[in-house]
């Protein structure tokens, strides 16, 4: 049994208080608590201390700013993977303005029509929508029973 000591009761408070101090740090880093809420419901002196325990126990570094680290970032094979993702990232973003792009002419050329027959042929097209109506009603012949 181990023998009750001065210096053993203190390395448990150590142990104890730093288990505290990444409890915290991490709550806020993770965005679970904002500092304010810490330093209210712990009744921690300032965001400086808090700081502080980020500094020595967090992923920020002394200017409160996010440092992304990752493993192996070195590594080609992985470099050659996160460039392929970009890659593919990249042309599927340039898909989907493309295809933005074709709707929004698509629109116009539907907007242009319905213009067109409204006023050669006086028949309009745009359904007249009853005020409190949400949803679309679908037409007659094609009711389910």
């Amino acid at each position: 049994m181990k023998k009750f000591t001065v210096e053993n009761e203190q390395s448990i408070f150590q142990r104890k208080l730093e288990q505290f101090q990444r409890r915290i740090v991490s709550a806020v880093e993770h965005k679970r608590m904002t500092m304010r809420d810490v330093i209210q419901k712990y009744n921690i002196k300032d965001e400086e201390t808090i700081l502080q325990w980020m500094r020595k126990y967090g992923i920020f570094n002394p200017d409160y700013t996010i440092i992304h680290t990752m493993k192996n970032a070195g590594d080609p094979s992985n470099v050659k993977r996160l460039k392929d993702q970009l890659k593919a990232k990249e042309d599927e973003n340039e898909r989907m303005r493309k295809e933005i792009f074709l709707l929004k002419q698509k629109g116009i050329m539907f907007d242009a029509i319905v213009q067109v027959v409204k006023e050669d042929y006086n028949i309009d097209l745009l359904k007249k929508v009853m005020p409190g109506q949400s949803t679309p009603t679908s037409p007659k012949g094609d009711k389910e029973e």
